[in-house]
């Protein structure tokens, strides 16, 4: 049975700007400030898992390599184009600051005087400034850490990939999904709504099934975003997997960066909870739409979701 209107299940997948439009007119001042520090919190949740995942790389380099190794990974603009490093302005650094960093709370007070004066435009305004800086700042975090997989895949193959990604899943992931999996399956549908519409700032559309959610991220606010903004093409050529290895889903179209979908959410989830988590079904290098699969149990998680990294259910 359907718990979810196609309404409630569209409006779970609300963009930001529609989030505060809503809060500034049927909301109270209160209202349109949680929302911003809702939002906010995600942003800065996905920021800080980049940043997380980066250290484990150089962690991984460290520990089954030598320091010289791990030394190589650190000098990130190295290894990026000399003429496509992506600055921000003195403007946009320090609402990065205000905003990932908490430095000061100055974006906070803004957005007050604006819910106060119910200034629609000047919130969406003061919003795309925030939205743009923070994203401009991901997407250094999200190339610092594709450029370190690129060095680990050229260096060391997919084998050396899959098993830098597994000692970073144990560190990053593996606490996140033992919290999403506690929670219980409307509330999960909920979250993973609100971290794909805002914390990763995608185009999402959620179809319910008797026993399943579909997500369709056209594009993914990451994988897609990153191989549409050119990253794996000159001068960037940031890496593809080797085809037939799992860490690529066994398949000649998978990025490093999107080798994370086959082991921190399909193969360690599936050896430590018996299902991926949540199942994935990844478009590759075509950015074409790709499918999240939020099952109420996942024990019912489909054989093909096994299948793709050569696995099998337990």
């Amino acid at each position: 049975m359907c718990e979810f209107s196609q309404i409630d299940l569209d409006r779970l997948c609300r963009r930001p700007d529609e989030r505060l439009l809503d809060a500034v007119r049927n909301g109270s001042p209160a209202d349109v400030l949680d929302c911003f520090a809702r939002m906010v919190s995600l942003i800065r949740d996905i920021a800080d898992l980049y940043s997380a995942w980066s250290v484990t790389i150089v962690g991984w380099l460290n520990e089954r390599h030598s320091l010289s190794a791990a030394a190589e990974s650190i000098a990130v603009h190295e290894l990026w184009p000399a003429d496509e490093v992506t600055l921000l302005d003195a403007e946009q650094l320090a609402l990065v600051r205000s905003v990932l960093r908490g430095t000061d709370d100055a974006v906070t007070r803004r957005v007050a005087r604006i819910a106060e004066a119910r200034d629609e435009d000047g919130l969406l305004a003061l919003w795309t400034q925030v939205d743009d800086a923070c994203y401009r700042a991901e997407t250094l975090r999200r190339d610092t850490v594709t450029a370190q997989l690129t060095l680990v895949n050229d260096r060391h193959g997919p084998n050396g990939l899959e098993d830098c990604l597994r000692h970073t899943t144990e560190l990053v992931w593996v606490p996140r999904m033992a919290r999403d999996l506690a929670c219980r399956p409307t509330e999960r549908l909920r979250n993973w709504a609100e971290k794909m519409a805002v914390g990763h700032n995608g185009a999402v559309r959620i179809r319910e099934h008797a026993d399943r959610w579909v997500f369709t991220l056209d594009p993914c606010g990451s994988c897609g975003r990153q191989i549409l903004a050119g990253r794996y093409a000159p001068p960037w050529n940031f890496g593809v997997v080797a085809d037939g290895a799992a860490v690529g889903f066994e398949r000649p179209d998978i990025t490093v960066y999107q080798a994370h979908l086959a082991i921190a959410h399909t193969l360690v989830p599936i050896e430590r909870t018996g299902a991926p988590w949540p199942a994935i079904s990844c478009s590759g290098l075509s950015a074409g739409p790709c499918e999240l699969v939020l099952y109420r149990d996942p024990n019912d998680t489909d054989n093909r979701y096994y299948a793709q990294v050569g696995s099998r259910r337990p």
